[in-house]
């Protein structure tokens, strides 16, 4: 989520649940460089973790930082894999049947009635 704050963080939410910065009253305190709070899966970015520059176009950059952050958690949480896990499973499922295919599988040019207009066919 990325909400713009201005110059007063709005962080009063976080109270009691994550440390803020002790210098700067209504910031969260991030870890080193990164965007990692005192809770692990919270991350913090942008105006509510940068009292120095408070800038729209730094607060983008750090929302990135923190997306990272969020992902490789995620991963190290085993989270957000699912579409890997489907497809590694849809793969083995393939490669079990020696790449064949019945005709009772499913299909989604059918569900859309058979031709779908507007796309490239190959014959």
């Amino acid at each position: 989520v990325f909400v713009a704050i201005g110059h007063t963080p709005t962080t009063s939410f976080l109270e009691g649940l994550v440390d803020f910065n002790p210098e700067h009253a209504g910031y969260v305190l991030t870890q080193g460089t990164s965007t990692k709070t005192s809770v692990p899966g919270i991350f913090a970015c942008g105006d509510v973790a940068d009292s120095i520059y408070r800038q729209a176009i730094t607060s983008a950059g750090s929302g990135a930082a923190a997306a990272l952050d969020a992902e490789r958690w995620l991963s190290e949480e085993g989270l957000g894999n699912e579409e890997s896990d489907f497809e590694a499973e849809l793969l083995a499922d393939i490669m079990a049947n020696d790449g064949r295919r019945s005709a009772e599988e499913y299909n989604v040019y059918e569900e859309a009635g058979g031709r779908v207009s507007g796309m490239k066919e190959e014959l």
